[in-house]
């Protein structure tokens, strides 16, 4: 057990529990009463392992112009902290608390590697049916509630969006599957799947593609804006997680596109995102994490590996025309107007490879299919005709990942920048746009924001569950509504401290000094040539690309940043290891 760390610290919190929020008509900021007429539209758009630098908007060459169009006419959000990998962060978006308070203190997959972690509450590995989520809340409010896509937080009747507080939904249950629709209900596939619409089990047409279908959900659930009641409504892409597969003439588009490689993509993004003022001109693609020589690699190799990128590129180019799709749906319906789009990404961009994810994915496949799938994926994923169909089964590896991390260090899975920060903007009726803020959110903030933008009334969040440790705040959620009507670019002060874990990797930011704990390249503890775990510090102000290790220069603003994160595991009930046994 961990022994407190400050003696005078006293944390009057259940560390399972989740605090109430109270849904009503009453606002939570300085705005006028509202009625159901000026009570705004809520869309909410996360993609899946979508890198930094994927969009245009934020450095891309991605051909993006939906997403570009509102990024650029709203407010871009560059320093948006989520957890390391998608369910924690998932959790923390619609509920607003810490994923270790509702369940979310590890990824289900997870469970079976971590083993440490089984049983411990808190971990269950679902979200806590006890939570409030923003569906809930604004339902109560007289919202409609309705959601398409990737749920990944629980598959049990009483764990699945209908059962918390989603009107419609339509919805993967599991963290990612075949686009085209292989593998479910018991089909032969290294990852199977399990649809359900409303909490009954549905199924996925063949053939069709996954940002198609989860779009046209949506809109079937729209409507054609005839009701008097306003919406929110949760587009959750399973694009662009892998397998990597996309319609062919999206790959075709992109083709020899990436021939140059992961390092001169890099250095293109940076130059493009210094121009839009995203970066500071003094970030040298030389200080960053170095990359292989690309012209060594066989050139065969070298193709296989820019068609990988090509077909991904291909998957975002889809997401964002399907974004498109249901932003023409809502100008014809005549509420385009009367909503506010928030869009994210759920956390790093991910570098897993192939083989790890096959050894990992197959585990649940059953005997009689195993030997045919990995005989079929093995031949098709070289197969230059076969790349990307649903025959195919990649991953684009860690260092296209990189590239799209640009400047930040390490990817999805790690507490480093590259793991937990993400592109956001959000932009439509009442938001002073046109702004970028480099000011640290995150997203434990966007439900009492999204609460505050339908004007409910939230109670027991944020500014109640303030705790001071060394005159630092602990975490918590803050609403962004000074920032979106042009009063303040910030909601945090360097008093305030942002914190996280994620099986067993811990990281936490106070104002531009942020620690981190943990080894390089990610994996459980124990593992074959495993490094000890340790604390990092790093001047974000000065190194954003966390290259300069100053624990050792600095050992005070170390332990004080340790010490917060000692108090936010507490209040949260993070499990924490004791030392090992002699």
């Amino acid at each position: 057990m961990m022994k407190p760390l400050v003696a005078t610290l006293s944390l009057a919190f259940t560390l399972v529990g989740v605090p109430a929020v109270l849904a009503s008509e009453v606002p939570s900021h300085s705005l006028d009463g509202p009625s159901e007429v000026d009570r705004p539209n809520i869309l909410l758009i996360v993609a899946d392992d979508l890198g930094y630098s994927d969009l245009g908007s934020f450095g891309g060459e991605i051909d993006t112009p939906n997403l570009d169009a509102l990024a650029e006419g709203g407010i871009r959000l560059t320093n948006f902290y989520t957890a390391p990998t998608c369910s924690p962060t998932r959790s923390m978006l619609l509920t607003g608390q810490d994923s270790h308070r509702i369940g979310m203190g590890a990824m289900s997959e997870a469970l079976g590697t971590f083993k440490i972690l089984q049983g411990q509450p808190g971990y269950e590995g679902y979200l806590n049916p006890a939570s409030t989520t923003i569906a809930e809340a604004l339902g109560r409010a007289g919202y409609r509630t309705f959601m398409s896509g990737k749920w990944h937080l629980g598959s049990g009747p009483e764990q699945q969006p209908s059962a918390h507080g989603f009107d419609r939904s339509f919805v993967l249950l599991q963290g990612g599957a075949d686009h085209f629709g292989a593998g479910q209900n018991g089909g032969p596939a290294l990852q199977p799947a399990t649809y359900t619409e409303d909490g009954q089990p549905a199924e996925f047409p063949i053939g069709a593609y996954s940002s198609d279908l989860y779009a046209e959900r949506l809109i079937d659930y729209l409507g054609n804006g005839s009701s008097e009641k306003p919406f929110f409504a949760y587009l959750a892409f399973t694009a662009p997680h892998w397998p990597l597969q996309a319609p062919k003439d999206l790959i075709a588009k992109y083709e020899g596109r990436y021939a140059a490689g992961p390092a001169a993509l890099r250095r293109e993004r940076l130059k493009k995102m210094q121009t839009l003022g995203i970066l500071s001109e003094s970030i040298d693609d030389e200080s960053l994490t170095s990359l292989s020589d690309w012209a060594t690699k066989p050139k065969v190799q070298r193709l296989i590996h820019a068609t990988n990128m090509a077909i991904y590129a291909a998957m975002v180019d889809s997401l964002d025309q399907n974004v498109g799709r249901v932003l023409e749906h809502l100008r014809v319906t005549g509420e385009y107007d009367n909503t506010v789009i928030l869009f994210m990404s759920d956390n790093g961009a991910e570098g897993i490879a192939l083989k790890p994810l096959i050894k990992r994915t197959s585990n649940s496949t059953p005997p009689v299919h195993k030997t045919q799938v990995l005989a079929t994926v093995t031949a098709a994923n070289d197969d230059l005709s076969k790349m990307g169909t649903t025959e195919s089964f990649i991953t684009y590896g860690r260092e296209w990942a990189t590239a799209a991390m640009v400047p930040f260090r390490n990817i999805k899975g790690d507490a480093e920048e590259g793991g937990v920060r993400a592109p956001a903007f959000i932009t439509g009726k009442g938001i002073k746009g046109q702004r970028l803020i480099d000011n640290p959110l995150s997203v434990r903030d966007v439900m009492p924001t999204l609460l505050d933008i339908a004007h409910v009334t939230h109670s027991e969040h944020a500014e109640s569950q303030a705790v001071r440790v060394s005159g630092i705040s602990l975490p918590t959620g803050k609403s962004w509504w000074p920032i979106l009507d042009g009063s303040a670019d910030q909601v945090r002060s360097d008093t305030d401290s942002l914190a996280w874990e994620l099986h067993l990797k811990r990281g936490v930011r106070v104002g531009h000094w942020k620690a981190v704990f943990g080894r390089d390249g990610g994996g459980p503890p124990g593992a074959k040539d495993a490094k000890p775990p340790s604390w990092k510090l790093y001047d974000l102000s000065s190194d954003i690309g966390e290259n300069n290790d100053l624990s050792q220069l600095n050992p005070d603003v170390l332990a004080r940043l340790v010490a917060v994160w000692t108090a936010y595991a507490e209040q949260n009930g993070v499990f924490v290891p004791g030392p090992p046994k002699k």
